[in-house]
C-alpha cells in the first residue's frame, strides 16, 4: 500500500492559496487522483482528511486564478 500524501498535498493546496496560484489546479488533480486511489485501497487512507481539506483549499486557489484571469482580461479589454 502506498503512504499517503496527505499534508504534503495539504501544504502546496495553501501555497497555491497565499504565494502561486497557478499551483491550485495541480493540487487540485492530485488530491482527486490520491482520493481515487484511498476509495480503491491502493493508498493509506489515515490521511484522507488531510487530502480532503487539500482539494477543498486547492478548489479555492483555481478559483480565485479564474478570478484574477477575468479581471486581468476585463482591464485589458477595457483599455481599448
Amino acid at each position: 500500500m502506498i503512504p499517503d500524501r496527505g499534508g504534503p498535498l495539504l501544504l502546496l493546496a495553501v501555497i497555491s492559496l497565499l504565494l502561486f496560484a497557478p499551483l491550485g489546479p495541480v493540487v487540485w488533480w492530485w488530491a482527486r487522483k490520491d482520493l481515487d486511489a484511498m476509495a480503491a485501497g491502493r493508498v493509506d487512507p489515515v490521511g484522507r482528511p488531510f487530502t480532503l481539506w487539500a482539494r477543498g483549499v486547492s478548489m479555492a486557489a483555481t478559483l480565485l486564478l479564474a478570478m484574477m484571469l477575468i479581471g486581468i482580461l476585463t482591464a485589458l479589454f477595457s483599455m481599448r
